[in-house]
């Protein structure tokens, strides 16, 4: 018989309850009996719970029906039970090929003798001899799945419902502890590569290895395109994630479902430390009977319509025409050459599909296609008395196919549907075809599917996918669908509200603040007009909007839980204050040197992509407004959200920008940039508190140059000259305004001579003198300042760069000199005496002269001239 030392396999969950052992060995035989029926409890778990992680995703949901039972179990033969149903029922035809070798075939297959499953179970049969429990007789084979069950009737019958004592534990703990120990060190499943994954700001994932070896998790460390929940994982086929089993990044602890469900959350169950930690339940509320279809959902069978054959869904009642939307649409349809796939973008239960139908219906009656199939991968249908679950009828590359070769070729004979569609998608056997894929970010694998149907597609076939997202695949022809202009808005309320009957209840003010708070979105106009018929009154838009948690859930939860940490660290601070805010002010806040490195820019890209935010403005000047809803759901997220102190430190910042809204938009960014540095001005009591906020400032400065005249002028105030001069420098590399720059050069140039800088001051009068159309008054001052300087400090007039300062201002004062007076012929002429040029000075001053002969400085200087003469 095979006997281990405890865990030759290193898997964290398991390490950390041996070091429980260990200790209750020392304490009692009672105690350690006890604290192993609870590491066979731990493992009983972790074997299902992997089990559930491999079943792949079907539309009867059945992964989804194993966890619903699971967060409602009572006790661990509920678990048993479920790993039997999982191995042995119909799920097991949906598990994953990547352990039917190993891990089903320990489970499955029927072990004798010296196998170790079949000694792990005798080695548990001898335990309950040793407790005299009733038990059917181990036959001379038996499957390994046999051990859970036995194990949850030996638990019952001790720790559950026995009285037990101290005497048998003596005898049983060797024989349990084998058994255990057989398991932990044979079974597959804990020789897989586990991680807990954590997503980083960057996109790409902090891997913490729970098993020996997570290697193959190491790509997650560089890629930025996977969108995977932090949690723990199990690399198959590909990462997945085991639900109901939670840890942290740091591997303090392991809790695993302990089901007892009551209210909106269950139960779960640390075997290290006995800790109970409370989870939310509301994944898990949707009934696991099966759901009614989807009233958008293609026909079971082709019908002709017009030219072609079709599936397609009846178009809804409400529909309000959308002339842009349409013609770009029908156009790229239509057309013949280009674009193979055509994606309608936009938020939920904003009109994509209804769009689409109201498209395609008219082109029923061209030639342009032969057959039209309709895919939908609904999932929730969004009807004006609220969301409702739905069956969804593909979910990947399988389904489709399935789909498609029922309806077409119903009773057809095709061995592999899946190559048959493929060869379809190319040159289709009916024609020139049209596929349309609605709710395409429901497929399991949206990446996965968009590539295989990129790769097959050929013209004349086209392929249309209405989707909330498409950050992470590119169609040829990408159409955003936003929300309603006025007239359209105003035609939906007029529509809807004949239909409900309350057109008299709706003044124009309430109807203004309907499309203006809705920001355009059909369902929220419907859902808000419904409210007004059920109440028979209008209310505040913003107070309706935020009692409505579950469509505010079904519209904007789903795309959420896919952003990046990045885009939902900005949409989460964005959503935290009622304002549209400037771009720039998100970028300079959030890449603070207090808060973890994070790509700003491609956040709020995404969560444009994503409909969560709209852009205003131009490039420049671009402000990001939160439509009401997004706004609403963001902030209900945000109660929840780990780094919520950190978020309010960041709207703190952003409030002093100013608040704007769509009546003020036209206020100048300027203005709150100068409103911004203003509070800074004002909060500040330190050059030291000063540089802490310097970062920001900074970056503000970098888009808007103007803005370092203010850090420039703070710095003077706190007497940090170098600092300002610093900041002066920058602020010239960055504008290319000559004005401004003639204005900048003589800053520097006092500044410089304030701190007695000469070598900064004389290159920025140099400077200054050289730029285009300078106003000649500068350049004869400058030139005055240089004389000055070698006028008090002689000892200059032997450096070795005096020579090329001078020869650069001469030649600018000489090119432009006759735009000047008298005096500035003396200046002129003395620039020439300090670079040893007498000659040209004296003939310089006389033509000063001829100008005025009365001009005490030429006079002077001439007078002197002829006395060395």
């Amino acid at each position: 018989m095979i006997f281990l030392d405890w865990l030759i396999m290193n898997f964290k969950p398991f390490e950390q309850i041996q070091g429980r052992l260990q200790t209750s060995k020392t304490d009692s035989d009672l105690s350690y009996f006890f604290d192993l029926l609870l590491f066979g409890e731990a493992i009983t778990k972790v074997v299902n719970l992997f089990l559930v992680a491999c079943i792949n995703e079907d539309n009867e949901r059945t992964k989804y029906r194993q966890e619903y039972d699971l967060v409602r179990a009572n006790a661990i033969g509920d678990f048993a039970r479920s790993i039997d149903e999982i191995i042995t029922g119909p799920p097991a035809q949906l598990l994953t090929s990547s352990i039917r070798e190993f891990e089903l075939k320990e489970l499955v297959q029927r072990s004798s003798g010296e196998d170790w499953q079949y000694q792990a179970q005798s080695l548990l049969d001898q335990t309950l001899e040793v407790f005299k429990i009733e038990r059917n007789t181990l036959p001379l084979k038996s499957p390994f799945r046999t051990w859970f069950g036995t194990f949850t009737h030996l638990r019952n019958k001790t720790k559950g419902h026995g009285a037990t004592t101290i005497g048998p534990c003596s005898d049983a703990c060797p024989l349990l502890e084998q058994s255990i120990n057989l398991i932990i060190n044979h079974f597959s499943g804990f020789k897989r590569p586990w991680a807990y994954l954590h997503r980083n700001y960057s996109g790409k994932y902090r891997i913490t290895p729970i098993s020996d070896d997570a290697r193959q998790f190491n790509y997650l460390k560089s890629e930025t395109v996977h969108s995977l929940e932090n949690g723990i994982y199990v690399f198959l086929d590909k990462p997945r994630k085991v639900n109901l089993f939670y840890s942290n990044a740091e591997l303090t602890d392991f809790f695993l479902t302990n089901g007892n469900l009551k209210g909106d959350s269950f139960e779960s169950i640390s075997y290290l430390s006995d800790t109970r930690v409370i989870q939310k339940a509301t994944d898990y509320f949707q009934p696991i009977t099966k759901l009614p279809s989807s009233h958008t959902e293609g026909t079971n069978e082709l019908d002709v319509i017009g030219n072609c054959f079709t599936n397609l869904p009846e178009p809804t009642d409400e529909y309000v025409k959308r002339p842009v939307l349409e013609q770009e649409l029908e156009k790229v349809l239509t057309d013949i050459e280009r674009f193979p796939i055509i994606t309608l973008l936009g938020k939920g239960g904003i009109g994509k599909t209804s769009l689409a139908l109201h498209v395609i219906k008219p082109i029923t009656n061209t030639n342009r296609f032969d057959l039209i199939v309709w895919f939908s991968a609904r999932d929730i249908d969004l009807l004006i008395d609220g969301p409702k679950q739905v069956q969804t009828k593909v979910l990947n590359q399988k389904d489709i196919a399935n789909d498609y070769c029922n309806l077409v070729y119903p009773s057809k004979e095709i061995k592999n549907k899946l190559e048959f569609f493929s060869q379809e998608l190319s040159k289709n056997s009916f024609g020139k075809a049209l596929y349309v894929f609605d709710n395409f970010e429901t497929i399991t694998n949206p990446i996965e599917v968009f590539e295989w149907i990129n790769t097959y597609i050929r013209h004349p076939n086209k392929v249309l996918i209405t989707s909330r997202i498409s950050r992470n695949f590119k169609a040829d022809y990408p159409i955003e669908v936003g929300g309603m202009n006025d007239s359209e808005c105003r035609a939906l309320i007029d529509l809807v509200g004949t239909k409900l009957s309350i057109n008299n209840l709706l003044d124009s003010d309430y109807i203004d603040e309907l499309i203006t708070e809705s920001d355009g979105h059909p369902y929220i106009i419907k859902i808000l007009l419904g409210e007004v018929s059920k109440t028979g009154k209008t209310s505040r838009v913003q107070r309706i909007v935020a009692e409505q948690e579950k469509i505010l859930n079904a519209l904007f939860k789903r795309t959420f839980s896919t952003l990046s940490p990045a885009a939902k660290r900005v949409f989460l601070t964005l959503s935290s204050w009622n304002s549209t805010v400037p771009v720039v002010a998100v970028e300079a806040v959030l890449w603070r040197p207090e808060n973890e490195k994070i790509d700003v820019q491609g956040a709020i890209e995404e969560l444009r992509k994503s409909s969560f935010i709209d852009i205003i403005n131009d490039e420049k000047e671009a402000l990001i407004n939160v439509p009401l809803a997004a706004s609403i759901f963001g902030k209900s997220e945000l109660e929840v959200f780990p780094e919520k102190i950190k978020i309010f430190d960041d709207r703190a910042l952003l409030m002093e920008f100013g608040a704007s809204n769509q009546s003020n938009i036209s206020v100048g960014l300027s203005a709150k940039i100068e409103r911004k540095f203003s509070a800074v001005a004002k909060r500040i009591r330190s050059i030291e508190d000063f540089r802490k906020e310097l970062p920001t400032l900074e970056y503000i400065a970098s888009k808007f140059p103007d803005s370092y005249w203010f850090i420039v002028e703070i710095f003077e105030e706190y007497g940090e000259y170098e600092s300002a001069k610093y900041f002066l420098r920058e602020y010239l590399k960055a504008t290319n305004d000559n004005n401004v720059k003639s204005d900048l050069w003589q800053k520097l140039a006092d500044v410089c001579r304030f701190t007695k800088d000469w070598e900064g001051e004389s290159h920025a009068l140099s400077e200054l003198i050289l730029i285009p159309k300078v106003g000649f008054e500068h350049i004869s001052e400058a030139s005055n300042r240089i004389n000055n300087f070698f006028r008090y400090h002689p000892e200059a007039k032997s450096d070795e760069h005096k020579q090329a300062l001078l020869d650069k201002v001469i030649q600018a004062m000489k090119i432009r000199i006759s735009e000047g007076s008298a005096t500035d012929y003396s200046r002129l002429g003395w620039l020439m005496i300090n670079n040893d040029q007498e000659e040209e000075a004296l003939a310089i001053i006389e033509r000063g002269l001829l100008l005025d002969s009365t001009n005490y400085h030429c006079q002077r200087l001439h007078e002197k001239l002829m006395f060395r003469y």
